[in-house]
């Protein structure tokens, strides 16, 4: 199996009220711009300033389980060890990966591929036992 590695970027879940939490197993892109995940890729699930209790980090993983027609994801919840500061993603990420990372204000930026190495820099020895 060939696996692709995004990021899903997550705001405010109260904003709208009926927007998902990062640890519920669903995301919703804009489905103008989310490219179609596959069974069994990984997401960087990054929570911007707004989202409470993790502003600016990766407090999971993603493991993409379906996509259907509007790129709704559905994916396995799988929480780190600690969350991983957007400090640690700046430094990890290849140059067109973080140019996407700062581009996040924009909604063709809130699920975007990343290298597979930079996924792997960030994420180190971080997964759960």
């Amino acid at each position: 199996m060939v696996r692709q590695f995004y990021v899903a970027v997550f705001g405010d879940p109260g904003n709208p009220p009926d927007k998902d939490p990062v640890e519920s197993g669903r995301y919703i892109p804009d489905p103008r711009y989310a490219p179609r995940l596959k069974p069994g890729d990984l997401m960087l699930l990054y929570c911007t300033e707004a989202y409470p209790g993790f502003p600016k980090q990766v407090p999971g993983i993603g493991e993409a389980i379906s996509a259907d027609d509007d790129a709704i994801v559905t994916y396995r919840w799988i929480a780190l060890d600690a969350p991983i500061p957007k400090a640690v993603l700046d430094q990890n990420f290849e140059p067109n990966d973080a140019e996407s990372l700062r581009n996040i204000r924009f909604s063709s930026k809130w699920l975007f591929e990343i290298s597979e190495q930079s996924f792997r820099r960030t994420i180190g020895n971080r997964l759960p036992g």
